[in-house]
Formats: structure tokens, C-alpha cells, sequence
């Protein structure tokens, strides 16, 4: 694999008084393949510093940073609506699963997707860096993948994938590499988003990984597919192919933005704390962010200065955005709604969410979905309940109904985006005439209470020959 970027440009740290960095975004031609990393990390004594957006003086409250289009880039007609996209994506703070779609329809496949790019050079406008040890580690090829760490003593880099033979996950053998990645503490998973996130559930000492891990895992594309989760990788990871969008949040670019915003004490929840929205404001070269087409990167780029609060906290002045003119841009140019407040849930019955009549032996599917909306990632308990003609059953953690007087559990664990999911298909062959009611429940917990927070029920009677 050919990289397409110039080398990383590094700062120094006389004083810290200032300092300045230049961060790039690796794209590729050719196909590739938690809380995270800030930027501003030089070395084994600074490993520990965050990174804030523009503004951020140690104050709580909310913290606005306003991005802009140069008016004189090339293609600012263009750029308006994936650039909202992008803010919009930051703002809501969802994780999702599978983000990565690979589809012509979406973006053609040779093209580059502005948006996916523009989202990724954003997060480091706010404070974040690449969760992998990526182009600036002077690695090659699938190298590029490991977690971030710097090399220690034998100024070397350490690198050894480990029994499961996936490169950055938990089972890698890094040597004395010192671990620049945040990871959540319970699971090392960097697509399960805590409930809580500060210092006290995410760490970098690798003392506090979960029993039998020995490096923390980053959100790479391969990891997701070993932890259980398909097409799915985190916005700062660095590399993207033509031809795909990444235009989602997983949990590990979440947590790295909600690990800032914890504040100067890393603590959730106290007078320090901050909510960050990014606000556009047109096009203007007088904003916290300016995105342009101007030819000074390679291919993308994100350019920041920043400032020290104390020794281990750093607040950006100022980013620019540069992008190149010589490739082949898809700008999507369809303005994406935002989240709704709350979940919305979904049970159908033969594709239908009205009630129906069947007969005797025809076909009976029943799937269900979820909009997590603005509650994505929380945990909740998930529940099927179906009231029929022969008493109340339940679906169980291994997908079957069972009968029960009491409630049984689907399954526990965060909310996730459900697309028509199916619990059944078969007929109703053997199912006795009359009125069955399928409720499909989302509790706003996790305690394995039948709450029914959110919930939506479908009807279908089954006639008798």
C-alpha cells in the first residue's frame, strides 16, 4: 500500500507556552483491512495530556466552536451540505455499528467521500488523533493498524499480533511500546460505549486491562469483525478507500470526545464539565474551523495550534482544513435528518405493521427495529412479548419463545440500530385459531425490569380452515 501523504510534521515542547501540529488522513486506492488518542502527545512524559476544542479554558458549560467554508475554495457550493452533515454527526454524539458501506449508489467507486473525510479531519480540529499508529509512526502497510503507542526503551517499535492474528486487538504483543489509546476498562472494546466516561472507566495504563488482554484494541475495521461487529470502524481511524463512506460514530471516537469533556478533573459530572456543538457559520474565513480547498495537503488535512491549560490539558486555538484538488470528490448532497429524542421502535408481521388475517399453514415472519436516536448506546434491556389464544410467551436469549407468566429478557446491553430484525419465520401451521399480540419493549435501563419505556405492538389472527 502507498501512502499519498507528505510526513507528519513534528512540534516541540520548549516552554509549553504554544505549540502546532499537522495531522493528516490516510487514503488509499486500494482496499485496507475505543477511547481513543489526543493530539499533542510528544513523548513517554506526555502520553497523558487531552486535548480540548477551541475555547475550552477549564469553565464548564457549553463550549461552541464555529466552522466555515472559505468563500473562495473550489467546490464551496458543494462542501455546504456534506459539511453539515458532518457537524450534525459530531453534535448528536451517537455511536453506531456498521458504518463502513461500500456501495456505489452511496458513493461511486472511484471516488472519495468528502464527507466521510471532512467528518475524520474535523475530530482532529477538535482535539483528536488517530487511535492506530497510522502514517506518522513512518510504518508500513498493515503495520499502520497497531494501537497508538510510542516506542520505549529499545526505540523500536513492538510488534506481534498476537494468537488471534488481528492487528490491534487485545492479544498483541507490543513489547515496552507504551499505549497512547484510552480504553474502556471493563471489556477493552472500543465499540461498547460506558455508561459513565472518565477517568475512572477508561484508562491507559495497561495495568487496568480486563484479565488476559495485554495491549488495548483499537477501532479498527478487522477488530470490529473478531469482536462480533460487521462493517464497522472508527472515524479517526486513519484509512479509507475510494468508494467508501464512513459517516457514522462508533463508541471509540464517542468516548474520546466524551473522556474531554469530563474536564480538567476527568471526572463525569462536575462544575468543570463541558458540552461542545460545533456551529456553522457559512462561508467566511473568520470562524474556529475553515475548510478549504487549497491545495496545501496532500490529499487532507487538519492544522491546529493550541495552548497549554496545565501540564496536562491543552486547548486548541485554532484549525484549518485543507483539502487537494486532484482527486476524484463525491459530495453527498443530501442533508441528513437529525436523531430523534427519543427511540423509536418497530414490530411488523409479514412486513406489515397493521394487524392482518392469516390462514392456516400461510407463511408468518415477525422482525423488529429500533432508532435508537439520541439514546444510542445506552444500555437497556430488550424484551418480545407475545400474547396468544394459549397464554403469554417470551422470547429468550437464544431467539425462541418460550411460555412464561413471568417476563423474560430478550437480551441486555447497549442500544443499537436495528434494521428489520428477524425473530421469526415459519407458518402458522399448528398454531391454534385466534388474536396474537407481538409487543416489542426498550427500557431506558438495564436492570432486567419489564419497564416497557419504548414499546410498539402488532396483531394478527390466524383463522380457523
Amino acid at each position: 500500500m502507498t501512502s499519498i501523504l507528505p510526513e507528519k510534521k513534528q512540534s516541540n515542547f520548549p516552554q509549553k507556552f504554544a505549540l502546532s501540529i499537522f495531522f493528516p488522513v490516510l487514503l488509499l486506492w486500494i482496499p485496507t483491512g475505543e477511547t481513543g488518542v489526543f493530539e499533542f502527545i510528544n513523548d513517554e512524559d506526555e502520553v497523558d495530556i487531552i486535548t480540548h476544542p477551541t475555547g475550552y479554558n477549564g469553565a464548564g458549560g457549553e463550549l461552541v466552536v464555529t466552522v466555515a467554508i472559505e468563500p473562495l475554495s473550489l467546490h464551496a457550493d458543494e462542501m455546504e451540505i456534506p459539511v453539515k452533515n458532518a457537524i450534525n454527526t459530531w453534535n448528536q454524539l451517537i455511536p453506531t455499528t456498521g458504518n463502513i458501506q461500500i456501495d456505489d449508489n452511496i458513493v461511486p467507486f472511484r471516488m472519495f467521500d468528502f464527507e466521510s473525510v471532512a467528518l475524520h479531519e474535523l475530530g482532529h480540529c477538535i482535539g483528536l488523533a488517530h487511535p492506530n499508529l497510522a502514517t506518522e509512526s513512518g510504518l508500513d502497510g498493515e503495520n499502520k493498524n497497531y494501537t497508538s503507542a510510542i516506542s520505549g526503551a529499545n526505540n523500536a517499535f513492538d510488534l506481534d499480533r498476537g494468537v488471534d492474528g488481528v492487528i490491534g486487538s487485545g492479544d498483541d504483543v507490543r513489547g515496552d511500546d507504551i499505549n497512547l489509546h484510552w480504553f474502556n476498562k471493563e471489556n477493552n472494546n472500543p465499540f461498547l460505549l460506558a455508561e459513565v466516561v472518565d477517568q475512572t472507566t477508561y484508562s491507559l495504563s495497561l495495568d487496568d486491562l480486563p484479565s488476559g488482554h495485554r495491549f488495548a484494541a483499537n477501532g479498527d475495521r478487522l477488530v470490529s469483525l473478531l469482536l462480533g461487529f460487521e462493517n464497522t470502524e472508527a472515524v479517526m481511524q486513519q484509512g479509507i478507500t475510494s468508494g467508501e463512506a464512513r459517516r457514522t460514530l462508533v463508541a471509540d471516537d464517542v468516548a474520546t470526545l466524551r473522556l474531554a469533556m469530563s474536564g480538567l478533573d476527568r471526572l463525569e459530572g462536575t462544575l468543570d464539565d463541558y458540552t461542545l456543538t460545533l456551529q456553522y457559520v457559512g462561508r467566511t474565513d473568520d470562524a474556529d474551523i475553515v475548510l478549504n480547498f487549497d491545495n496545501k495537503a496532500a490529499f487532507a488535512a487538519c492544522r491546529i495550534t493550541g495552548t497549554f491549560l496545565n501540564d496536562k490539558h491543552v486547548a486548541i486555538q485554532q484549525g484549518n482544513i485543507s483539502f487537494n484538488t486532484g482527486f476524484a470528490w463525491f459530495f453527498n448532497p443530501v442533508l441528513t435528518p437529525p436523531a430523534p429524542e427519543q427511540p423509536v421502535v418497530s414490530v411488523l408481521v409479514n412486513d406489515q405493521d397493521q394487524s392482518i388475517e392469516l390462514q392456516s399453514g400461510d407463511r408468518l415472519t415477525l422482525k423488529v427495529g429500533l432508532n435508537p436516536g439520541m439514546k444510542s448506546g445506552s444500555q437497556t434491556d430488550y424484551w418480545v412479548r407475545a400474547m396468544t389464544p394459549v397464554g403469554e410467551f417470551w422470547l429468550d436469549s437464544r431467539l425462541q419463545f418460550i411460555r412464561s407468566d413471568t417476563p423474560v429478557r430478550a437480551h441486555g446491553g447497549p442500544m443499537i440500530a436495528l434494521a428489520g430484525f428477524s425473530i421469526l419465520d415459519s407458518t402458522t401451521a399448528g398454531l391454534p385459531a385466534g388474536t396474537y399480540t407481538v409487543t416489542f419493549a426498550v427500557d431506558d435501563n438495564r436492570d432486567q425490569v419489564f419497564d416497557e419505556t419504548y414499546q410498539q405492538s402488532v396483531s394478527f389472527t390466524i383463522l380457523p380452515r
